[in-house]
């Protein structure tokens, strides 16, 4: 099976701040992760950041695992990358668009809750710092906890979110305006215990994993809040003295009634794949309310709650890829694609050398090659701008393509490419500058020969090589090719246009040449 991990990191042009960029970044330690469970598995893996060329390479993928929170510096348009892959109608990992909408919406998922009669706190959308000032009573009792409406990853909440009076309130709405070009919501502070529940939700069912507390151990009179600085700033006091603990000690009936609750908040939102739910526990009743839905949840391998809830239910990380991998295979139709591992890389063996088939952990060797200008001077300069994207070409290519081996060294490229049931045309590349001039060129071409038509069953090869390329030139002719043509002014090489030589060779006359050989 073939999986693109597609994921975003804002440039430059984002609004985040150089901190809430943290925030961002450690998406790569969950693509490795993700990477090396799905290749525990036997499957082949290319990570993909999130661009146009990357979108439109995803149709040839059997899976997406869908870890893209944004395009570029959009941070908004998370739910347009679930759409455009619903358009391309590739299997992918986490939820649907419109429940990515509805999700990163605080104040349309909370109206979405209080309709299904989840409990959730009371609150209020402030859309301008106008609005703001003209509040004329509290919306709620007070404490109130003021918060950016589109936001997640808690940017936007510090210990100073917590409003005690209309005059504090005021204040706070119009910084979270004018700071995060977005709404505020403000919500009655619930005091108490603060939990998590962490969901896969696949056709056959929802599996809730072992429920987490985060447990605040700081100062008398400081909000217990999970703030950006208790979760993401290691040096900071609040994260230091706020904890997590798995499982959290619940009383059994308290449990099933959070559990329940998590089941039924994800489903009115939608939400599918996975997913975390975050609950406050009032003191005085042990009443909880859905704080948030998560429908695309941080699933980092080292810092995780959704990790750590895995590990305490006996589910390494592995596992969990797979389960979040198998879910989506799941919905759409293809589960059997995990139980069919790709076979290992094809090896023929021609003279002295060995072909293997092209793998990902082949994509940096290769792109190095195809990158050195003096060494592809005779080719056409490769599409591909990154390793990453040289990487999913290779796992997409409908191509036979080798690197060539002389025992456990990589020597070189190989391709038999435009292949019908008649013909294909072959191309090679000796990238290993200590094995130039040595002759390899010609074993090259001959084993090429040797597959197309033993294996292939092709009736003719074809070939070209630029009129100044006098090795390749050699190496076709040594091998029985025979000159047909010329594609005049056809290869730009500096300022020049040079012709080009074109080649064939039938069957009949390679099976012939090797019976006079010998």
């Amino acid at each position: 099976m073939k999986t693109a991990i597609l994921y975003n990191i804002p440039g430059e042009g984002s609004a985040r701040s150089g901190a809430e960029m943290g925030a961002e970044l450690e998406v790569l330690e969950t693509v490795a992760g993700v990477k090396e469970g799905l290749e525990m598995a036997g499957h082949e893996a290319v990570a993909l950041r999130c661009s146009l060329e990357a979108l439109f390479s995803l149709k040839s993928f059997d899976l997406v695992f869908n870890l893209a929170e944004g395009f570029e510096d959009d941070l908004s348009a998370e739910p347009k990358v679930a759409g455009f892959l619903e358009l391309l109608g590739v299997p992918f990992t986490g939820s649907s668009a419109s429940a990515l909408e509805v999700g990163r919406d605080k104040g349309l998922s909370k109206l979405v809750l209080e309709r299904e009669g989840i409990p959730t706190p009371r609150f209020q959308i402030f859309r301008s710092a106008d609005e703001a000032s003209s509040l004329d009573r509290p919306v709620m009792e007070y404490p109130v906890i003021a918060k950016p409406v589109l936001e997640d990853a808690s940017i936007g909440i510090t210990v100073d979110s917590i409003a005690r009076d209309e005059a504090d309130l005021m204040a706070k709405v119009r910084r979270i305006i004018e700071t995060y070009r977005q709404p505020a919501i403000v919500e009655e502070y619930i005091e108490g215990r603060e939990v998590n529940a962490a969901l896969i939700i696949g056709p056959g069912g929802t599996e809730l994993l072992p429920i987490s507390e985060i447990v605040f151990d700081l100062p008398e009179g400081t909000p217990r809040i999970l703030g950006f600085e208790a979760k993401w700033v290691e040096d900071s006091p609040f994260y230091q003295k706020t904890v997590p603990l798995c499982p959290a000690p619940l009383p059994e009936e308290l449990r099933y009634r959070i559990e329940d609750l998590a089941r039924r908040a994800c489903a009115a939102l939608g939400v599918e794949g996975y997913a975390r739910v975050d609950f406050r526990i009032r003191e005085v009743d042990a009443e909880p309310f859905v704080l948030e839905v998560n429908p695309n949840p941080c699933i980092n391998p080292v810092g995780s709650g959704f990790a750590r809830a895995a590990a305490a239910a006996g589910i390494d990380y592995c596992e969990l890829v797979e389960k979040i991998a198998s879910a989506a295979l799941d919905r759409w139709g293809k589960d059997q694609l995990w139980e069919t591992p790709e076979p290992p890389p094809e090896v023929f063996v021609w003279r002295s050398l060995a072909f293997r088939r092209v793998g990902a952990e082949d994509g940096p060797l290769l792109f190095g090659w195809f990158e050195d200008r003096e060494l592809t001077r005779y080719m056409d300069p490769s599409t591909s701008l990154t390793v990453d994207q040289l990487t999913a070409s290779i796992l997409c290519s409908k191509d036979e393509d080798y690197v060539v081996m002389m025992g456990d060294r990589p020597i070189g490229f190989a391709s038999i490419y435009e292949r019908t049931c008649c013909t294909c045309e072959i191309s090679y590349l000796i990238g290993d500058p200590d094995c130039r001039g040595l002759g390899l060129g010609n074993v090259v071409v001959e084993g090429l020969l040797e597959e197309a038509f033993r294996r292939l069953g092709v009736r003719t090869v074809f070939a070209s090589a630029t009129v100044e390329n006098i090795s390749s030139i050699r190496a076709l002719e040594a091998a029985g090719f025979r000159r047909i043509g010329t594609r005049r002014a056809s290869s730009m090489m500096g300022e020049e246009c040079l012709d080009d030589h074109l080649f064939d060779i039938k069957r009949e006359e390679y099976l012939s040449k090797l019976t006079v050989e010998g």
